[in-house]
């Protein structure tokens, strides 16, 4: 969840316009992470489903089988938000070499420090701990990797080339790291597309979408991604036509009801145009919210910050942190979904969220200062 968590706000200015509903997305760049990594530290501590009359068990059970919707719906408001940028430095006059400044600054500040401590706690499960998770002896079907063959120097190299569950692995067992990777090209793709567009010429950047054939699940991917694209432009030809819907709340009742008909419906099997019917409806109850531009609740503002400050930092290690905690608590059986099982994944969870907001002060919080390092590496290279 980069997972994206990666697609954060435009730093374009918004020429004066503002919408309150950026602080609910915002929020909902939280609860996102959150229940992703909720999903996988369920699977990491708790042994698979048996039958039982308990409903709240049930329940427990059935939440923790979101961890993919997450994904497609981080999809949906990093569309929307890159979408923004690129259209806005499209309007002005569009260049690559900023526009991937500001870009691999986002992803790397993060990336390269995950991929750092993601290593580090994979070795340490390995080769100190002898983790029966990390070895497969649990048998959860979030981690079936070989970690320490994915740790190899070739891995690194292709999971900061960005292909990682393209042409190479998720490092150790980050197989989250998959989404990030997608992230990146839709950050090509997009412009590519839009600029081929625009100008009539093929953009020599339509070439990365040469991946789509190898890989078929990065294609389909972007179909979610660009319901957010789909989102900025219906939101701005609305604003402009002066045909936003009449009854707006109405719009935000009807499409939230959508939206959750389809995520309860997915949980009843595995459907081929899941993700696509997934991303169309979280992109309608977004533009819904857009449009209706509700007051922020002020219970809200505590999740929106941490959405917009730390939400990536969380998807990007909350996997390796869960997996060595998991490998460090529970022997080769993962826990029956008791008091002490249910305990240790909200402690589990908890103390992730707090470590994954440390994470992103010492790395996302530095972004602005490592875009303007970049910005200058990349202008003295230029003139010599």
């Amino acid at each position: 969840m980069t997972a994206s968590y990666a697609g954060g706000r435009s730093p374009e200015p918004r020429g004066g316009v503002s919408n309150d509903a950026y602080a609910y997305m915002d929020a909902c760049r939280f609860v996102l992470a959150v229940v992703v990594a909720f999903g996988h530290a369920w699977a990491l501590l708790i042994r698979d489903y048996q039958p039982t009359t308990d409903v709240a068990i049930q329940g427990f059970y059935f939440m923790a089988g979101f961890a993919h919707s997450g994904v497609v719906l981080f999809f949906v408001l990093s569309g929307y938000w890159i979408t923004r940028s690129v259209v806005g430095r499209a309007d002005r006059g569009w260049r690559w070499a900023p526009y991937l400044v500001d870009r691999l600054s986002r992803l790397m500040v993060v990336l390269i420090p995950t991929l750092i401590l993601g290593g580090a706690l994979d070795a340490v499960a390995v080769a100190v701990l002898d983790s029966p998770t990390h070895r497969g002896i649990t048998d959860t079907f979030v981690l079936r990797a070989d970690v320490w063959a994915n740790l190899a120097p070739w891995v690194i190299a292709g999971n900061l080339a960005f292909l990682q569950d393209i042409l190479v692995p998720p490092l150790g067992s980050n197989g989250p790291l998959w989404s990030l990777a997608y992230e990146f090209w839709y950050y090509i793709w997009f412009p590519a597309a839009l600029l081929t567009f625009r100008r009539r010429v093929p953009s020599a950047a339509l070439a990365a979408f040469a991946l789509a054939w190898f890989v078929p699940a990065l294609a389909l991917g972007f179909v979610s991604w660009l319901c957010g694209s789909a989102v900025f432009y219906a939101e701005r030809h609305l604003g402009r036509s002066g045909r936003q819907p009449s009854l707006r709340k109405r719009f935000v009742a009807l499409s939230l009801a959508a939206l959750t008909a389809v995520l309860l419906w997915g949980r009843t099997g595995d459907y081929p145009l899941e993700d696509p019917l997934l991303a169309m409806s979280f992109a309608l109850f977004l533009l819904a919210l857009l449009l209706r531009n509700p007051r922020a609740a002020p219970g809200v503002a505590p999740f929106a910050r941490y959405g917009a400050r730390a939400s990536f930092s969380l998807y990007a290690i909350h996997f390796p942190v869960m997996a060595f905690a998991a490998g460090a608590l529970i022997g080769p059986a993962r826990l029956a979904p008791d008091a002490k099982g249910l305990t240790l994944v909200a402690l589990t969870l908890t103390a992730t969220i707090g470590v994954a907001w440390v994470f992103a002060g010492l790395t996302e919080a530095r972004t602005s200062r490592v875009r303007a390092w970049a910005t200058a590496k990349v202008g003295k290279a230029r003139h010599g």
